[in-house]
C-alpha cells in the first residue's frame, strides 16, 4: 500500500505554531482571598463608652479610670505573639520577654470566635498606664483587643475586659 501527496506550491515552507495547552478541568487554581476584612460582634459591659477611634480600629471604648480599649485586625498574623507582646512591654517601659517568659505570663481561654490569649502587663515602675491585651489568631486574620489603663483601676475592669473578649463573634450582618 502506497500513499503518495502532491502540493501545489513550489516553495517548501515549514510553519511552526505553537498553541497554549488547555488546563484540564479537574485542576484546581489557588484559592482566591477575600480583601474584604470580616465583621464582629460583642458584648458591651454597661460602663464602657463607645468612641470614635484611629482608622484602624474596627472598635473603640473609654473605660473608668483613663482607660482606652481598642479593636484591631491585621492580616495574617501580624508578627507573632513575641512581636506583639514585646512592643506592648515596649510601650509600659518594661525590657522585651523572651518566648517562655511571654508563655509563663499568658492566660489560654476560648470565645465564640475560637481559642485566644490574654496577656498582662504591667511595670512596678510605671505607675501611669498597664496593659491588658487579647490576640485572637484567626484563618487569615489576628484580631486585637488592647486595653491601656491606669494601673490602679486595671483589676477591677479585667473581668468585664475577659467577658468582652468571649462574646466576640463574627457578625451576622456580613
Amino acid at each position: 500500500f502506497l500513499f503518495i501527496v502532491f502540493s501545489c506550491q513550489e516553495k517548501q515552507n515549514v510553519r511552526v505554531y505553537k498553541i497554549k495547552k488547555a488546563k484540564p478541568n479537574n485542576v484546581s487554581e489557588e484559592p482566591i482571598k477575600s480583601k474584604a476584612k470580616p465583621k464582629f460582634e460583642w458584648v458591651v459591659p454597661e460602663n464602657w463608652e463607645e468612641v470614635a477611634g484611629h482608622s484602624i480600629r474596627i472598635g473603640s471604648f473609654k473605660l473608668p479610670g483613663n482607660g482606652d480599649l481598642s479593636v484591631t485586625s491585621f492580616s495574617g498574623s501580624s508578627g507573632g505573639i513575641k512581636a506583639n507582646v514585646n512592643r506592648w512591654e515596649s510601650q509600659i517601659g518594661l525590657a522585651p520577654s523572651t518566648l517562655d517568659m511571654i508563655k509563663q505570663i499568658s492566660e489560654d481561654r476560648i470565645s465564640r470566635l475560637g481559642r485566644y490569649q490574654i496577656f498582662e502587663l504591667k511595670n512596678e515602675k510605671n505607675q501611669d498606664l498597664s496593659i491588658l491585651a487579647a490576640i485572637f489568631p484567626l484563618q487569615e486574620i489576628t484580631l486585637f483587643v488592647k486595653l491601656a489603663i491606669n494601673p490602679k483601676s486595671m483589676n477591677q475592669h479585667r473581668y468585664d475586659f475577659v467577658e468582652f473578649c468571649d462574646s466576640i463573634k463574627y457578625s451576622s450582618n456580613g
